[in-house]
């Protein structure tokens, strides 16, 4: 009975022969992360970017063929410039390609950390002498090339808000953040109801007046005018694409939300009436001969300010736009 606490000790002090033996671990030293992610793109790579999308631009123009943008133009920056190429061929001549100086002045980088990404870009002053362009860029996944997803023309005189220094950053914002005044998928939709309806909407007195407004409802008032003399009708919806929308956050902790509006229009003349396209709406009709009615669709993207939950000194405020007529047909 003795033998089993002597056998326990040989082997305790085997254990601590075996500890004493054993060389210490190494301590690793690792530096803390940062407490705000760092920008995933560099001022650097951004401009290579921005070359690459010039690029393609020009050669894109220079041959005519709109296949040459599919790779580094997505979304309704793609939709628009294809059509502007369309509508050129088709009139002879390229007076209608929007001006996009692919040098910027100010860069709005991301940091986020996961796919997809977006940044953004306020373009040199066009050789037109016209207003800034915001460019909206993205990428999909870890290995696809960035892309110009959308531009718009900046307002004449509007001021952008302020964002993070290109070194520090600007975080993507959810559709659904609930951290602003409302939502940027809520702010698109009273926007549109705004184009909609116009003074009668709800959410006309949130919004404070802009060009992209009083050009749309201008050509209401026209087109209803024509519905008129011709004793017949004209109609017009707008939507949001479902996804159609970019967002990343100001300085101020609100966010710059930059997402496409579709809009689908019909004038319809009495019976034996003849409705006449408009030059841009017949190239995208080709040989259909005019009848009573005629129906086109546009490609709208909007730029909209919206300021953090406590409402800062502002509301809602479009920054810019651009449109396009993207489709007609003669029913």
């Amino acid at each position: 009975m003795r033998r089993t606490p002597r056998a326990l000790v040989l082997v305790a002090a085997g254990l601590v022969a075996l500890t004493a033996c054993t060389p210490e671990l190494p301590m690793v030293q690792t530096d803390p992360a940062p407490p705000t992610p760092l920008p995933v793109l560099s001022s650097a790579q951004d401009a290579a970017v921005f070359d690459a999308i010039g690029a393609a631009l020009t050669t894109a123009s220079e041959t005519g063929d709109p296949a040459e943008l599919a790779p580094r133009l997505t979304g309704p920056a793609l939709t628009l410039r294809t059509v502007e190429l369309q509508v050129a061929a088709a009139v002879g001549n390229q007076d209608g390609l929007t001006e996009l100086p692919t040098t910027v002045q100010s860069e709005i980088l991301p940091t986020t950390q996961t796919w997809p990404r977006t940044s953004m870009a306020v373009s040199a002053r066009p050789d037109d002498l016209g207003t800034e362009r915001l460019f909206v860029l993205g990428q999909d996944s870890a290995r696809a090339q960035y892309q110009l997803w959308a531009w718009i023309r900046l307002f004449p005189s509007i001021t952008l808000p302020t964002f993070a220094a290109p070194s520090v950053g600007s975080e993507a914002v959810a559709p659904d953040d609930t951290s602003l005044l409302v939502t940027p998928a809520d702010a698109v939709a009273r926007y549109v109801d705004v184009l909609a309806s116009r003074e009668g909407s709800a959410y006309a007195a949130d919004f404070a007046a802009d060009p992209l407004r009083a050009a749309m409802a201008d050509s209401f008032t026209k087109q209803t005018a024509i519905a008129a003399e011709l004793a017949g009708t004209y109609t017009e919806t707008y939507s949001a694409p479902e996804g159609a929308l970019r967002s990343v956050r100001t300085a101020d902790g609100g966010a710059l939300v930059v997402a496409q509006i579709d809009s689908a229009s019909t004038l319809t003349g009495e019976e034996g009436a003849i409705v006449s396209p408009a030059a841009s709406q017949r190239a995208l009709i080709g040989d259909t001969p005019d009848s009573n009615s005629v129906s086109w669709g546009r490609t709208i993207v909007v730029g909209i300010y919206v300021p953090p939950a406590d409402g800062g000194e502002t509301g809602l405020q479009a920054v810019g736009s651009e449109f396009l007529t993207t489709s007609a047909s003669i029913p």
